[in-house]
């Protein structure tokens, strides 16, 4: 128990009981805290900030709780990403072998279908805005062979005037990736060494980072994490001091983008992997809901103020890529929770698109001026105005009321916006409505229909304070009959946080044949990475009495050049276990590719082990109100309406378990407002979840 700073609080106020989940995005911050000993639940949300510690300090100010009553806080940021994004990161070097520096360039010379796939003179995002420039990549003479012995010895005296040339021009930050250092990195360690004797107070990474194989992606790794890398640390390093100056003493857990948590010093180790943070955090509370709602398929939009993101949960599990693409040619090499972006969010601009056309993104109005309605100063529409001029969020009921939209400037800035069209303001509302769900029912058919995912046995799941407002239409898009909007909805990836495991992943590369003889070899492997693991985690006072580990296997047949990740199920990996592991990989190629290979040889690329400690802090309650759940009727513009009809407005958190609401109607709560549309009706089910299906 902590001791109150303020001598005129009562003492048991000032428990540490409270633990809070707060996720910084683009145009909100989000936080909701539970008291682990009443169970009490507050939740709000702030605007975000430019310094990100602000808007994270004011949340938790928003939710009346002291940071010296906090025990825990799990928070989900955007400061990497926002630099990668707006190429704001500090100035940057690389050290290459000799012959490798433009890898970043070459790539795997992939290009994304789209508008420009036949244009000649279209260039990668690295190449029309390099996050490390050509003449800050150095090339010096060394060589690891493919076994780990040396070919060629490091020449230190060029990684020293590579450094002292990185200091004339004022880099900050260097990344140093060879050839082959997945297997020896002796070459990266020395040339580090080199590095911080000319420039101390560098930050400097090498591939040590994530020690596996695939020459680019590892060096796009690298540098990627370097160029965001003191810019994480250092809002890591503020937000520390600023909690700790208010009195916080409890533990900073930061969300990383494998699926759990991380303590902020192994985070502060890896910024790279933190870059979508906010978003995983969403996909973690997803699985959670697919099973506990027994909907072990789950398709989730997570619709914030700039951007929506995607995820397919299949079968109840976390979605895994182990290549997590930015841009065309920035891929990072780690297993990461599988989400993907669109720059269509409730704060995204209406404007002509590439063929002069409405559209609704990429770019946003953000938290500052913010939408027209707002009354901050913005006067350009989007798709928050579009939905107040619609009558879908209620100028009195949005944000808990908190904050009153002014439905005259939107609709001023909806007429300015339609006059280049010839639209009426409500035309360009309606319209603009239509685009974004169509936009980003095509995100998830990216995720879902185009890989082989048969839609109708998957529900649809909203998250984020818009998510609801456009849900049951997107659903409708691509076919599915049930939505479900889960409590708690517009801190939805907030409270994600809170029930995320702590997870830490380690990996090594050997590319050797699978069979009995190298079993040993990789079951050796295995347990350093965990002994590794178990005493980093022990040396930062965390308890490993509940810890646990999952073995994952990267394999390919021989003569291949890509491999897939197959999670191990044997507990010690020997001869058998081997075999095991070559019937399991051969029928995952028959069910993934349509094909398999018994007679090749498999080879084993990478081997990976997660640490896991469980951690859920358990769900938070629904907030109950008594009196009637009808507030009012209305005129509301919903798609496929000629006009405005009536409507009923219902208060969610007045609503009965089991009583039905038939659509068109909206179901209002503090920081979401949930549309259903015609033809549809909508219910509690009894973990208050709110149900939309097609009336029977």
């Amino acid at each position: 128990m902590s001791t109150p700073t303020d001598g005129n609080r009562d003492p048991v106020t000032a428990s540490r009981d409270w633990v809070l989940g707060i996720d910084v995005g683009g145009t909100f911050t989000d936080v909701i805290g539970v008291n682990l000993a009443t169970r009490e639940v507050r939740d709000s949300k702030v605007l975000s900030t430019p310094q990100q510690e602000d808007g994270v300090l004011a949340s938790i100010a928003a939710i009346d709780v002291a940071p010296d009553e906090v025990l825990e806080i799990v928070h989900g940021h955007t400061v990497g990403i926002n630099a990668l994004l707006s190429r704001t990161g500090g100035p940057t070097g690389l050290l290459a072998t000799r012959g490798h520096r433009d890898l970043l360039d070459i790539g795997r010379q992939h290009r994304e279908f789209g508008d420009r796939f036949y244009d000649p003179t279209w260039l990668r995002p690295h190449q029309e805005r390099p996050v490390v420039a050509r003449k800050n990549r150095i090339g010096v003479a060394e060589r690891t062979k493919y076994d780990g012995s040396e070919f060629l010895t490091l020449d230190e005296d060029a990684v020293r005037r590579a450094a002292r040339g990185f200091a004339a021009r004022g880099i900050t930050s260097v990344a140093i990736c060879f050839m082959n250092s997945y297997v020896n990195g002796d070459h990266e360690q020395r040339a580090a060494e080199i590095v911080a004797e000319e420039l101390p107070d560098a930050y400097v990474q090498t591939s040590a980072l994530y020690p596996v194989t695939k020459e680019h992606e590892r060096t796009v790794t690298v540098a990627l994490d370097a160029y965001v890398g003191p810019l994480v640390v250092g809002y890591l390093e503020r937000l520390e001091n600023r909690l700790l100056a208010q009195g916080f003493t409890g533990t900073l857990w930061i969300m990383m983008m494998n699926g759990g948590v991380a303590t902020l010093r192994t985070a502060g180790r890896a910024p790279v992997f933190q870059l979508v943070s906010g978003p995983v955090g969403g996909v973690s509370g997803s699985v959670k809901l697919a099973e506990e709602a027994s909907v072990p398929n789950l398709l989730t939009i997570d619709v914030g103020g700039t951007s929506t993101d995607v995820a397919a949960i299949v079968g109840g599990n976390t979605p895994l890529t182990d290549l997590w693409t930015l841009e065309t040619g920035l891929t990072l090499t780690m297993p990461l929770v599988e989400v993907e972006s669109i720059g269509s969010g409730a704060g995204s601009l209406i404007q002509p698109n590439a063929l002069g056309a409405i559209g609704v993104g990429p770019a946003s109005a953000g938290s500052n001026p913010g939408p027209a309605c707002y009354r901050r100063g913005g006067d350009r529409a989007t798709l928050t105005d579009a939905c107040a001029a619609m009558g879908i969020l209620q100028p009195d009921l949005f944000a808990g009321g908190a904050l009153r939209l002014d439905v005259d400037a939107a609709i001023a800035a909806l007429t300015r916006a339609g006059e280049q069209w010839g639209m009426s303001a409500h035309a360009v509302a309606d319209a603009a409505y239509e685009i974004a769900c169509q936009d980003i029912a095509a995100k998830v058919r990216s995720i879902s229909v185009y890989r082989g995912l048969d839609v109708r046995e998957f529900a649809l799941q909203p998250s984020g304070s818009a998510g609801p407002m456009l849900a049951d239409r997107v659903g409708r898009i691509l076919g599915l009959d049930r939505v479900i909007v889960p409590k708690n909805v517009g801190q939805f990836s907030a409270l994600g946080l809170l029930r995320s495991d702590l997870m830490t992943t380690r990996a090594q590369s050997v590319m050797m044949p699978l069979d009995a003889a190298n079993a040993e070899r990789f079951e050796s492997e295995f347990r350093t990475m965990q002994d590794r693991c178990r005493k980093e985690l022990a040396d930062q006072g965390i308890d490993v009495s509940r810890l646990r580990f999952d073995r994952a296997i990267f394999a390919m047949y021989g003569g291949q050049t890509w491999d897939s990740r197959i999670a191990v199920a044997d507990s010690v990996f020997d001869a058998e276990a081997a075999a095991n592991f070559g019937k399991r990989f051969h029928a995952f190629n028959e069910e993934s590719f349509g094909f398999s290979a018994p007679e090749l040889p498999v080879i084993v690329s990478t081997l990976e082990v997660t640490a896991v400690i469980p951690r859920d802090h358990g769900v938070a309650t629904s907030k109950h109100e008594d009196g009637d759940a009808l507030l009012r009727r209305i005129q509301l513009r919903v798609p496929g309406t000629d006009g405005p009809v009536e409507a009923a407005v219902y208060s969610r958190e007045r609503l009965a378990p089991g009583q039905s609401v038939d659509g068109p109607c909206l179901v209002v709560e503090d920081f979401a407002t949930t549309l259903v549309l015609p033809g549809r009706t909508a219910h509690l089910d009894p973990m208050s979840n709110l149900i939309i299906e097609s009336k029977s």
